[in-house]
């Protein structure tokens, strides 16, 4: 991985693979590692070139003091395509990640050729206020947190029939692991994540987006549901709906080929766009 010195954050990066470019963009506390299982390779399978980084408060990348904001991290990544000399690009984004997309998506919509919101576009929801908020004042209160904590943060977005499986659960712990996601990086990222949800006046942005967009949606994800994800993308001028059936929030890992055959034909379709 190389190193881009952003201003106040240094970011680990690669570009994978020749053809046309695409920007992956992370969900909250995910690697980059994690776009490389079925992602990064589908893409340049199919002719594109794959920017894959680790974000704002994700360790190797740097983590600046909290908060951080979606606008924030969509500049970052804006500046990332800019030192690798990209000046337009296709975008997938993922939970957080989606967020980052869309908002590039309505704010720089002369650099975005297509965007894919995989499990993310929806107004928010009574969970999301939650947990969300949950996750921020847990960080923000400095809490030595336990050493399974990251894992079943992860195991919790699973649908529940695979949770009432022991040897699904015992796998899932098998792989998870290492210690947990520190400050600042953690609050910094939950910060961004709560106040985007707590954002009523966003969504009336939809209907001004100018970009082509696919939206993936998955039949157990509790964070972005099915219903409010499909309302969503009825919103949008140019936008397509897939729903993943039988995965859940974490759908781009246990889905990977699903997801696959959804967005680079999506892309594919947009060569040039």
């Amino acid at each position: 991985m190389a190193q881009a010195v952003l201003g106040d954050v240094t970011l680990d990066y690669e570009v994978v693979g020749d053809g046309d470019p695409v920007v992956l963009v992370c969900g909250a506390g995910q690697p980059s590692i994690g776009w490389r299982l079925e992602v990064v390779p589908a893409l340049n399978a199919a002719g594109f070139a794959t920017l894959v980084f680790d974000s704002r408060g994700m360790p190797p990348s740097s983590s600046p003091p909290a908060p951080y904001s979606v606008a924030q991290l969509a500049d970052d990544t804006l500046r990332l395509a800019d030192h690798v000399g990209w000046s337009r690009f296709s975008i997938v984004g993922y939970s957080l990640g989606g967020w980052v997309a869309e908002e590039l998506s309505l704010t720089e919509s002369d650099r975005i050729s297509a965007a894919v919101l995989i499990g993310s576009l929806n107004r928010g929801t009574a969970w999301e206020r939650a947990v969300t908020t949950v996750e921020r004042d847990l960080a923000a209160s400095g809490v030595p947190l336990p050493e399974l904590f990251e894992s079943v943060e992860t195991l919790r977005y699973l649908p529940n029939h695979e949770l009432q499986d022991d040897t699904t659960v015992e796998t899932w712990l098998s792989m998870l692991g290492g210690d947990p996601w520190p400050n600042p990086g953690r609050l910094g990222q939950y910060e961004a994540c709560l106040a985007w949800t707590l954002d009523t006046d966003r969504t009336k942005r939809w209907a001004t987006c100018q970009v082509p967009c696919l939206v993936v949606a998955f039949e157990h994800d509790v964070d972005s549901p099915p219903a409010r994800a499909r309302e969503a993308a009825a919103e949008l001028p140019d936008a397509t709906y897939v729903e993943i059936a039988g995965a859940s929030h974490l759908g781009p890992f246990t889905h990977g080929a699903a997801v696959c055959e959804a967005l680079v034909p999506f892309l594919s379709s947009r060569r040039g766009g």
